[in-house]
C-alpha cells in the first residue's frame, strides 16, 4: 500500500480546525527554494528544515535567508551525528515532499526548534513558509503560527 503524502489541502484542513487566520497561496511555478519564494512575495520567508540528530528527527524553523549551524545543534542536543534528512526521509517523517514542509500539520510529532531571529520579529509580522506542496506557500502571522506550534527557541543560524 502506497503511503499517503500530505499536501496543501491537508494543511488547510488542519489549520481550519484550529480556527486561526491564514492563507494558502498557489503559485504558477514551484516555490521550493527560499530564493524563489522571496521573488514571489513581499514579506518574510521562513523554512522548515528536517535534520537527523543521532537517528532522531529534529525540525528547524528559521528565516529563509539563513543557514543552520550544525555544530550548534550538536552542542545544544549533545548529538554525535547531525545531518540534513534525505528527501525520502523528509517524506516518510513529515508526510510532505522536501521543499514544501510546513512548520505545523506534520504526519507525526517532531521535536521542533525555532531560531531566535523568528521570535524577534514583530508579533503581527506576516510569515510565508512551506505550504504543503511545491506550488503553495502558507501565509500566516508570526503570532498565530507560534500559537499553534510546540517548539523550543535556540540560536541555530550560522
Amino acid at each position: 500500500m502506497k503511503e499517503k503524502l500530505l499536501d496543501e489541502k491537508y494543511l488547510e484542513n488542519y489549520l481550519n480546525k484550529l480556527g486561526i487566520t491564514f492563507q494558502i497561496i498557489k503559485y504558477e511555478k514551484p516555490v521550493i527554494s527560499s530564493k524563489y519564494a522571496e521573488q514571489q512575495v513581499n514579506g518574510i520567508i521562513a523554512k522548515s528544515i528536517l535534520l537527523i540528530c543521532d537517528k532522531k528527527p529534529l525540525l528547524c524553523f528559521l528565516l529563509g535567508k539563513d543557514k543552520i549551524d550544525l555544530n550548534k545543534i550538536k552542542k545544544y542536543f549533545n548529538c554525535n551525528e547531525v545531518r540534513l534528512a534525505k528527501a525520502k526521509e523528509v517524506k516518510e517523517i513529515t508526510g510532505y515532499d522536501i521543499g514544501s514542509v510546513p512548520p505545523v500539520g506534520l504526519k507525526q510529532k517532531i521535536k521542533t526548534i525555532v531560531d531566535k531571529s523568528i521570535i524577534e520579529l514583530d508579533n503581527d509580522q506576516i510569515i510565508y513558509c512551506g505550504g504543503g506542496s511545491h506550488y503553495h506557500l502558507l501565509k500566516i502571522s508570526k503570532k498565530d503560527l507560534l500559537k499553534i506550534m510546540e517548539y523550543e527557541v535556540y540560536d541555530i543560524k550560522d
